[in-house]
């Protein structure tokens, strides 16, 4: 009896530290890049978007959803692609075209399953440029939308996790709109 007792006791110690290792309440600070398919009116002219991003994670109370807040750098790359090159005298030159913006949003995380979740972001894209390679003007800032869906894997504890999702950024502009699909890939370090 004693022994069942003491393996009773070793199952429900062991159920609660692997709840206690899911539980993940701390704020989070990530890095990341992404890689996308331009959807829409420029995709033609501007066929594939990457950029990296820094991401703030704040969850509420013990529920499963949090705050987040990110910055990043995004950049679509012409159909004719883009080359860079400079001499030994400080000359350079380039072929093709980038188009050049920085999103910055704020936005909700939901975790529906354990650590599936579904993000939603909305915010502000600053444009870098001030026209495409056709010299067709671009707005300085527009708004910006963008839904997730992701899994975050911890990498042996809750102070380290990558997610890995999947989503469409919109943002609409005149002349139409710079939106992409795309895949995500953000490593947090845990902030307590």
């Amino acid at each position: 009896m004693e022994k069942k007792l003491l393996l009773l006791a070793m199952l429900i110690g062991a159920a609660f530290t692997t709840y206690a290792q899911n539980d993940d309440s701390s704020p989070k600070i990530g890095v990341g890049f992404s890689i996308g398919a331009a959807v829409g009116s420029n995709a033609a002219y501007y066929p594939v978007a990457s950029g990296v991003h820094v991401k703030f994670e704040y969850p509420v109370n013990s529920s499963p959803l949090s705050i987040t807040l990110s910055a990043g750098y995004t950049f679509y790359v012409s159909s004719d692609g883009y080359n860079y090159n400079s001499d030994g005298y400080g000359d350079s030159y380039s072929s093709g075209s980038l188009l050049s913006f920085v999103p910055v949003t704020v936005g909700a995380k939901y975790y529906v399953a354990n650590k599936l979740y579904f993000e939603g972001d909305v915010g502000a894209s600053f444009n870098l440029n001030s026209a495409d390679e056709n010299g067709k003007p671009i707005s300085s800032v527009s708004p910006i939308v963008a839904p997730y869906v992701g899994y975050t894997i911890p990498f042996g504890s809750t102070r380290a996790s990558v997610d890995l999702s999947l989503g469409y950024e919109a943002s609409p502009q005149t002349g139409g709109g710079y939106n992409q699909a795309l895949f995500k890939a953000t490593f947090n370090f845990g902030l307590q």
